[in-house]
């Protein structure tokens, strides 16, 4: 049945790191094709193609994927933030219990340069589902948008509580070695860079910056800094 199938991918889709990606495609392209229009397998495989594009070598035809099989992707792989961020707030108007849409958002507010905004929707979602097995999501908005504010001692603490609830996906990490970096805490950060590279060995400052979609390259251009002096290879 397909929602058998949909449901076996989840636990390697919600990962989301190439290599468990790999493993949920085919049991979601089983499901959509014995359904076409299953919506939600879909959305899954979207997240999937997202997850192999921006950790897996930024290939154009992933991104190209992820986009066909779902609009909401827009934000990270086409940056279109105005078009996601119309599907969130009419999400929001459907719906003001989900946990999911303001966990988003809540990304693409930080992105945006929407801090004080990224920060009440993140609490938003902590607040509607705090054993989500997606929680990770809010707690990456609310480092994303510490950071672009200067607040890191906040953000070593978001992005710990991120890695904590999804140990293998590295952005977390990525983000807690920014912080670290700002703070001076090199023994620290050391460390985070080591588990960064056992987990995406080749990672390099130029490829972790990439799934920082901020709108304002300064921001970008500081998030390679921290990383920088956090040990993590330029190159």
């Amino acid at each position: 049945m397909p929602y058998d199938l949909y449901l076996r991918a989840l636990p390697y889709a919600f990962t989301p790191m190439p290599e468990d990606a790999d493993k949920a495609l085919p049991l979601l392209g089983k499901a959509i094709g014995l359904a076409p229009d299953y919506a939600a397998a879909h959305a899954i495989i979207a997240w999937c193609h997202e997850a192999r594009y921006l950790r897996g070598g930024m290939q154009e035809e992933t991104r190209l994927a992820a986009l066909h099989h779902a609009r909401l992707v827009i934000a990270v792989c086409g940056r279109d933030y105005e078009t996601a961020l119309t599907a969130f707030d009419r999400s929001f108007a459907l719906s003001s219990s989900l946990a999911l849409a303001p966990g988003f958002s809540s990304l693409v507010r930080a992105w945006k340069g929407d801090d004080a905004i990224a920060v009440e929707q993140a609490n938003r979602a902590l607040r509607l589902s705090p054993f989500d097995p997606l929680i990770y999501l809010p707690y990456i908005g609310l480092a994303y948008a510490h950071f672009a504010a200067g607040r890191f001692e906040e953000m070593v603490s978001a992005a710990n509580l991120a890695t904590q609830s999804n140990p293998r996906f590295t952005p977390p990490l990525i983000l807690l070695a920014a912080a670290l970096g700002c703070l001076d805490r090199s023994e620290d950060a050391k460390t985070v860079v080591q588990r960064l590279l056992e987990l995406e060995p080749g990672i390099t400052v130029s490829s972790a910056i990439r799934s920082a979609c901020y709108e304002n390259p300064e921001n970008i251009a500081a998030l390679g800094s921290a990383l920088g002096k956090a040990g993590l290879p330029e190159t």
